[in-house]
Formats: C-alpha cells, structure tokens, sequence
C-alpha cells in the first residue's frame, strides 16, 4: 500500500471528554427513555400470559356475579361484587370494574403505580356503597385504606413476575375475613376509647334461651326467603344490602318522590322498581305495610306469642304482639321484623355501639300503666353465618361477645350498650344462610301483659 500511496487510516479513539460531545449520563438518558417508552408499554411473554390469566378470571367473576344476583325489596337486585360484599345494581358494575384496575396494573407490571392507586380506589368505592352520614369517616376511610395498602404492599416482593403478584393478592384477600381481631383494623361509629362513657347499665347481662325458637326457626327462614320481594330496603344502607322484612318505625319516612337518581336510593323512583321497597317512601304506601303486617300475623302470630312466652316465663295469653289487640290502632307499634343482611366488607369492619333505650317514651298503654325499667330487647337469628352474635360492654370498658345459634333466643335490658359483632364477608355459597337474618322485637310490660313490637 505504501508504494501505492496509500496509508492506514485509524479513525480517533471515542472518548467521554466534553470535547467529542458524547457524556455517559446521555446513555442514561438513552436508556431511560427507552425503558420509559419501550418497556413500561412493550407486553413480554410474561406479562401477555399473566393478562390472559387476568381476562379469563374477570370475566368468570363478572358471570359468577351476575348469576349470583339477589332480587329482592320491590324488583332491585344485589350482585356480589369481589372483596367488596354484595352492591345495588346501579353500582355494582362499577365497582367490579374500578376495583379491578389495581389488579391489571400489577398484571402488566406496573406494581407501584397499582399500590399506589389502591387506597384511592379503597376510599372512594367505599364513599359508593358506604351508608352515609357516616360519623367519622375518615376513622372508616384509614380502615379501609389500610387493609388494601397492606396487600398491597406485599405484592412488592414479587413486583417483577405479574402472575405471581396476582396470586400473591388473591390468596391475601382471600384470608382477609380470617384476620383475629387484635389486628384488624375496625370502624367504629363511636370512638373505641370513649365506648365507656357511653354505659349507663353497671350491670349489663345477656339472657340466652336455648332452644326456645327451635321449632319455628326453620318455617321463619322459608317464610322470609319466599317473600323477599316484599322486603324493604333500608336508605340509609345506600347500595349495601341492608333490608327490613315488616314494619320500622325508626326507618320507614315519607320523603317526596321527586328525582329520577341518587345514590341513596339509586334507580327507584323509575317504573322498572317498586317505590314502596325503599324506607324512605315507605309510609306513602300504608296498605303495602297492612299487608305484609298481616301475612306475618296469621303465619306466625302464635309461634312467636309462644316462643316469647317461654322466654319470660308468662302465659301466652299474656304476649300482645304489634298490630294485634290494643296495639292495632298505633301505628309505631307494628308487628315484630326481620333484619336482613347480605355479607359486605363494610360489615366486616363496622362496630356501632348503641343503646334501644330511646324506643319506648310511654307511661301507659290501654290505660295500663308500663314498667318502663324492665323493656327488653329481643332476638331471634334464623341464620349463623361465621362470626355471627354480638358485643356488649361494661362499665371499665370490657367487651363480651355472644355466639349466635339458630334456635335460640337472646334478650336483654334495652339499657344494655351492645352492637352487632361485624361479621367477615365470604362469597356467597349457601344462599339465605350466608345473609345475617335476624327477628328483632321490643318488648314493655303494662299491667299483666307484655306488649311487644317493632
């Protein structure tokens, strides 16, 4: 080559000096623009595989809901709704598909930005279906929000296999209801730390009657499952699952039927729902409340004369129910309901400490004077799905519980602080049986009878 003229030549060596304008931080800047806008949207093998996975379950959990639908409470229809609990029609959708979101970010690997979105999710799907006024509701939005940032945050680990992320979150949410109690976060409408001031009864005691109910409790179940349609649906449970089976003098209301939606009462002013199967109309509708009253009353008049004989010990003749005898003129003495309550996150966490002390304010009935200091409050559960029964408290602040079983009777003084123990919400499998489905009844002494009413 030399003799030709030639000579190598030998391009300059590439170095990172300010003077070749080339930097190390602009292959970073490369490879961060490329992991921004290549990775983040690219779908590998793994992640197409895992949203196949995602797109098969949600919609064999969208078509599980919807065959699982309860239509009950004038011609408006409940569907379980995943780790949420059973939600109103209007509503339902939405929360399957919002509550869903989180769980195809971790799919497509986006772990963080889902973790992140799943308090928000948390708070405002819990303003949907949550009765409101709730009162304290930031206390219920931490509870709920600390529970889904939980599971979330375990997914961490496993941020970079989707498939595993997904496992890891359905298998979290699945033990949730197991949770003990020491560590679970609870919503309670009154501040835990201020429960004992709320005790007026120094002595509260809880009457167990077992087997006092045993006979009936059965007919009772079949009775109120056949006749859901003529349940009534409690407004201020918003798109829970929360009815009342007969009369409620302190939820029925007569409120202008003006509107065509709210989330209170979703669709019900609409001709495709019966007005009357929601409480807050319900006192517009007085021969809807005559009727069910009635079909109560010859059904289980005397079965429920007798089972709150044998719990006070008294003769029958002596039990005047709601809507019977002296009591079929007054109107907010109606015949003895049934509580109905589809499981829900919601009733999982919430603890509303009360008192039935308020029910009763007369000082005779039939020209018979009342015993006010012996009012009872009584209960007769047809159902025990797990974790069924109640609290109540004492002065120091101890909580004792009561373990529901079908047959028996609880009553107690109305002065007693007690609540609903919140029960964990399960997918339902067995029907009327995983529903809270309790008879409530209120019963005063005037004279030689016992009145008892709801």
């Amino acid at each position: 080559d030399k003799n030709k003229g030639h000579h190598a030549h030998t391009p300059p060596a590439v170095t990172d000096s300010p003077s070749n304008g080339y930097h190390k931080s602009d292959k970073k800047t490369s490879s961060l623009k490329k992991f921004s806008v290549s990775s983040f949207f690219t779908l590998t093998d793994d992640k197409r595989k895992a949203l196949r996975i995602y797109l098969v379950v949600s919609t064999l959990l969208l078509i599980r809901s919807y065959f699982s639908g309860i239509t009950a409470a004038g011609r408006e229809t409940w569907y379980p709704v995943p780790l949420i609990g059973f939600v109103r029609s209007d509503l339902a959708l939405v929360c399957a598909l919002l509550g869903s979101v989180p769980f195809l970010l971790l799919v497509l690997g986006w772990t963080f930005i889902g973790v992140v979105l799943l308090p928000v999710l948390a708070v405002k799907l819990s303003q949907l279906v949550m009765p409101g006024p709730i009162p304290t509701p930031t206390q219920a939005y931490h509870c709920l929000g600390m529970q889904t940032v939980l599971l979330g945050l375990l997914c961490v680990p496993v941020w970079r296999k989707p498939t595993a992320a997904i496992v890891a979150f359905l298998a979290l949410a699945v033990l949730m209801p197991y949770v003990p109690d020491q560590i679970k976060p609870l919503f309670s409408s009154s501040l835990v730390e201020s429960i004992p001031n709320q005790v007026i009864n120094l002595n509260p005691s809880m009457q167990e009657d077992v087997g006092a109910a045993a006979l009936e409790s059965g007919p009772l179940l079949d009775f109120v499952w056949e006749n859901r349609q003529d349940w009534v649906k409690v407004s201020h449970g918003r798109a829970l699952g929360y009815f009342v089976f007969g009369k409620n003098f302190n939820h029925d209301q007569r409120w202008p039927q003006d509107g065509s939606y709210s989330l209170r009462r979703g669709f019900r002013l609409s001709s495709y729902r019966d007005t009357w199967g929601e409480s807050d109309f319900r006192l517009g509708f007085p021969e809807q409340r005559k009727r069910v009253s009635n079909m109560f009353k010859e059904e289980f008049g005397t079965g429920l004369a007798n089972i709150y004989s044998r719990v006070l010990n008294v003769d029958p003749e002596t039990i005047v129910l709601g809507d019977m005898g002296a009591l079929s003129k007054m109107e907010n003495m109606g015949f003895p309901a049934v509580k109905v309550v589809f499981p829900s996150l919601f009733w999982h966490w919430f603890n509303n400490p009360h008192t039935d002390s308020y029910l009763y304010r007369m000082d005779e009935i039939d020209g018979k004077a009342c015993d006010r200091a012996r009012q009872r409050t009584f209960l007769i559960p047809l159902t025990e799905p797990p974790g069924a029964g109640l609290y109540y408290w004492y002065k120091n602040g101890t909580r004792a519980e009561v373990d529901y079983k079908v047959g028996n009777v609880y009553s107690f003084e109305v002065s007693v602080l007690h609540a609903i123990r919140p029960f964990p919400y399960f997918e339902w499998k067995h029907g009327m049986l995983d529903a809270r489905v309790t008879i409530q009844a209120f019963g005063i002494p005037c004279g030689g009878n016992w009145y008892i009413t709801h």
